[in-house]
């Protein structure tokens, strides 16, 4: 494999990671708006450890994957017991509060940024994504996971049915920011040079895309979404200064002809208690062998 194919090969498998670690809080109907930040946090605690302290990057990923899912913990622990305005509002905002805060810091280059960062393989991010797609195959077909699936088409009825939405959403929070850490930490082991700038707006925005764009039912549909946003520059690069003006357009296509994204069922009924009675038939059960 050349160095342009791994460069690619390498930068598809962190949009995956992000993906697939966003569509887990997605999968509960909460959506954030500062996961960019949890990414940060995760590049910033792994070159910090690598470069400062000559950790392996192995060892630095499993801290800053640590690191993030206590901010997001965090984070999540306040926003979301709240609407889900607020839920926008508060991560946004904490997104512009870790970015300042970094920006500032002299410690880790402030504006400037860190460098000299290197050791993300193709090999270790597809150990990364494989990790994560065996925990989400699992999850998928778990009670936790129809606990998701409840909360996110009724959060009312969830609430009645004896589920604690706000501890469920706040762990599945936790994970997704330790994903999004991770695949923080390959990122900036794979460009060589970090700054604030990198962590903004605009990343975050992108994460949710990846999820909306291949659909929030299923979290394979946040790997097609993944690969098709960040092949599309790749593939179509005479658009390279107009991707963003692409991206939208092709948002306002699906949105008409599929809002339910690339990968999700069609359905005109938008309250569903599917999820919730496949969760009472499982308590049953194991009310039952109990």
């Amino acid at each position: 494999m050349d160095a342009y194919t791994e460069a690619v090969v390498i930068r598809l498998g962190i949009a995956i990671l992000l993906a697939l670690g966003y569509w887990i809080t997605a999968a509960t109907g909460k959506f954030s708006f500062g996961h960019a930040a949890f990414m940060a946090i995760g590049a910033y605690t792994a070159a910090i450890l690598t470069v400062n302290f000559e950790w392996s990057l192995a060892t630095s990923m499993l801290i800053s994957g640590l690191t993030a899912a206590v901010a997001g913990a965090f984070i999540g622990w306040i926003a979301l017991r709240l609407s889900i305005l607020y839920l926008a509002i508060i991560t946004f905002a904490f997104a512009e509060i870790v970015k300042i805060l970094l920006d500032s810091w002299d410690y880790v280059g402030g504006a400037s940024g860190l460098f000299g960062m290197r050791g993300t393989t193709v090999e270790l991010v597809a150990m990364c994504i494989g990790v994560v797609i065996v925990y989400l195959f699992f999850l998928a077909r778990s009670r936790k996971g129809l606990s998701y699936e409840a909360i996110r088409e009724d959060e009312q009825a969830a609430r009645a049915c004896g589920l604690g939405v706000t501890g469920i959403s706040v762990e599945a929070f936790a994970v997704s920011a330790a994903i999004t850490g991770v695949a923080g930490a390959l990122s900036a082991h794979e460009t060589l040079i970090i700054t604030p700038s990198q962590f903004g707006a605009p990343q975050s925005l992108l994460i949710i895309l990846f999820v909306v764009l291949g659909g929030v039912q299923y979290f394979w549909g946040a790997i097609v979404g993944a690969v098709v946003l960040t092949m599309l520059p790749i593939w179509f690069d005479f658009l390279d200064n107009y991707y963003q003006i692409t991206y939208g357009l092709l948002f306002v296509v699906l949105m008409i002809l599929r809002p339910q994204g690339i990968i999700g069922r069609s359905t005109e009924r938008r309250f569903n208690l599917g999820a919730l009675k496949k969760l009472a038939s499982s308590r049953n059960g194991a009310g039952r062998d109990g």
